[in-house]
């Protein structure tokens, strides 16, 4: 067993752990969170199809600002070409190219908003492909925060590959092997049930190259493109398309579920319902940033 070392200098300011358990990402293999260590680890399979397993963590040395350690366990060295994908995926997940700027200033102006980011927070983990985004937020659609762990359980011990020796250490599946196993086995085995079919079409598509996802990754891209391309994607519905442009860095746009339903009923109605555009009010002064506003606007335990 081989143990790589690398670092990747991130923003200023910049908090790993906040950064890691931001977002409920953490919680859905093959990402594996340990807080005792404050250790965000995931096994990831490189593009030539080698498996390694990534822990990042939060390094200093005497002193100095802040870098993102990423150790690297695997079998076979790394060649030039791993290690830069590797440092791609973990610039991606962590947001490290991000300008979280403008947001901080809004921040610090709106002081009758106490949100809870943390000084270098703001960041919410992704993961090292849009294909796994989009993946998870089809299992988060109609179904607790429990059922989306088990779903992606399933997928990830069923058709991810194995890290070698470690049979337990699994890679999140391909978009080939996912259209390889087809809706059927989605359906019956993973227990998809109507994601299924729309799961499939997405691996097929994706490894066929008809959908063209770094495409969407573009900054340049205006929004409302964006979102019209997201939503032409089956099962990826208002929701979803709301969560993934979050996923893309776009944050104009909230997604309306469950969960920001009865945040805003309850903090801002007094457990009152409210029609959507009421909702949609309470953070359009955020503009380009009202995902972000949503998502660390503390419940009224928390006030």
């Amino acid at each position: 067993m081989l143990m790589i070392l690398l670092q990747e200098t991130p923003p200023i300011p910049f908090d790993f752990e906040a950064t890691a358990r931001a977002h409920g990402w953490a919680a859905l293999r093959p990402f594996e969170w340990d807080a005792a260590s404050l250790t965000l680890s995931r096994v990831h399979r490189l593009d030539s199809g080698q498996v390694v397993r990534l822990r990042l963590s939060e390094g200093r040395v005497n002193g100095s600002a802040p870098f993102v350690e990423i150790s690297v366990e695997t079998v076979e060295p790394l060649t030039a070409i791993a290690e830069v994908q590797i440092r791609r995926a973990v610039r991606r997940m962590l947001r490290l190219d991000e300008d979280l700027s403008e947001f901080y200033d809004l921040c610090a102006q709106n002081e009758n908003w106490l949100l809870r980011v943390k000084p270098g927070g703001g960041r919410l983990l992704r993961c090292p492909t849009l294909f796994e985004d989009i993946v998870y937020t089809l299992c988060t659609t109609n179904i607790t925060w429990a059922g989306t762990k088990r779903l992606v359980d399933r997928l990830t011990e069923r058709l991810g590959e194995p890290f070698p020796g470690q049979a337990e250490w699994r890679t999140f599946p391909t978009p080939a092997a996912i259209a390889a196993a087809g809706p059927d086995f989605l359906r019956q085995e993973i227990r998809l049930g109507y994601r299924s079919g729309y799961m499939a079409d997405l691996a097929t598509a994706v490894a066929e190259g008809r959908l063209d996802l770094a495409g969407m990754e573009d900054p340049t891209l205006p929004t409302p493109e964006l979102l019209r391309r997201l939503r032409q994607i089956k099962g990826v519905g208002p929701y979803a398309a709301a969560t993934l442009l979050m996923i893309l860095g776009r944050y104009e746009h909230l997604a309306v579920d469950t969960e920001l339903v009865g945040h805003v009923s309850k903090k801002y109605f007094g457990g009152q319902p409210a029609s959507e555009a009421e909702m949609r009010a309470i953070y359009a002064p955020w503009g380009k940033w009202q995902y972000l506003a949503y998502w660390f606007d503390p419940p009224v335990t928390d006030c």
